[in-house]
């Protein structure tokens, strides 16, 4: 399970689609009013990877979250995103971008299929590839990969020291040689980001989804509320063998997703849902249609004064969740670049 805590309530999130994050940004001003929420995080572009229809207007959830990050600095957010329509190199070097503009407020949630993406292959729609089927080993595998190249780059290796004048140890630089549904050499060609690695998160449909997610996911989203459903998703992530988290006994947190389409049904979803075993938070999913600013005035704080959830503190998103650092996955790796030789110091000679 997620880490124990005295506290019987749960986090919250809250998913946006392409029709709310494209309000948002045509009119900006009202986002600040997120950062009154106590959400871990916010989904950006949930409906591309929940198995919604495709919406009148979208935004690209990497682009949008940076947009609504400046403008609601103290909201986390995930960028939406599946292998349909993204290869794993260019989503982790528009993640790890977001989290260095971020300052570490920031990462990916995965899906199977991208609603807004052609084809009915992984990367298909692009016409540089035969494709994979979309299917959860497909998203596995580009999860896996995405994760190795986030640590291709450590932060560590900037030294830029003067006296040398060596920049980086390029040593430290690897390659990530994955070799799956997706080859990739790298490395990244972004350092990683002030949290380590962005918080890797995946949107489960299933509980056979979710296993396989809890094999390398930060955590999973799970997309239905009924009991039975639930408790099949906790055990499935009981039983997963997570190669994500670092080793100490857990397994990635559980958030269940709750549809918002008006009324009070929203609000005893929500209680039950949190009141299950193995659940650690609950994801508010407003519909279209719906105005976003009646969640966060309305439900959520009635939520709030009900105990069911609590607000999330913390500088980074891992940090808000509690999350340990990720499973260092590049031991041994082969170096990108040969080590740097030290250079004389810059001869300087006054011009007057």
């Amino acid at each position: 399970m997620g880490e124990t805590t005295a506290d019987t309530s749960t986090y919250l999130a809250i998913g946006l689609g392409g029709e709310h994050l494209a309000a948002l940004i045509a009119d900006p001003g009202p986002a600040s009013r997120l950062d009154g929420t106590g959400a871990a995080f916010v989904v950006a572009g949930i409906d591309r990877i929940d198995g919604s229809a495709p919406g009148g207007r979208t935004v690209e959830p990497t682009v949008a979250a940076a947009f609504l990050a400046a403008h609601a600095p103290g909201t986390a957010f995930l960028a939406a995103a599946a292998p349909h329509r993204d290869h794993p190199y260019n989503l982790a070097r528009r993640v790890a971008s977001l989290d260095h503009l971020s300052r570490g407020r920031s990462g990916l949630i995965l899906g199977v299929r991208d609603a807004y993406a052609p084809g009915d292959t992984a990367w298909g729609g692009a016409g540089l590839t035969e494709g994979a089927p979309l299917e959860a080993g497909t998203t596995r595998d580009a999860a896996v990969a995405v994760q190795k190249l986030w640590q291709s780059w450590p932060h560590e290796s900037i030294v830029a020291d003067h006296e040398t004048r060596i920049f980086a140890r390029a040593e430290q630089i690897v390659h990530v040689d994955h070799r799956g549904v997706f080859d990739v050499a790298g490395p990244l060609t972004v350092p990683s980001t002030p949290q380590g690695s962005p918080v890797l998160a995946w949107y489960a449909g299933s509980p056979e989804e979710a296993a396989t997610a809890g094999e390398v996911a930060d955590l999973v989203v799970f997309g239905d509320a009924e009991p039975e459903r639930i408790a099949q998703a906790v055990a499935a992530l009981d039983a997963a063998r997570s190669s994500r988290l670092a080793g100490d006994g857990r397994r990635p947190l559980l958030f269940v997703r709750v549809t918002v389409d008006g009324g009070d049904a929203a609000l005893a979803a929500a209680e039950s849902a949190a009141a299950r075993a193995g659940v650690d938070g609950i994801l508010l999913r407003p519909d279209a249609d719906a105005d976003v600013f009646d969640v966060v005035d309305g439900l959520v704080p009635r939520l709030a004064d009900l105990g069911i959830v609590r607000t999330a503190e913390g500088r980074t998103l891992r940090e808000r969740l509690a999350l340990p650092e990720p499973a260092r996955l590049l031991g041994g790796a082969r170096p990108a670049f040969p080590p740097p030789q030290p250079q004389p110091p810059l001869a300087f000679t006054p011009s007057f």
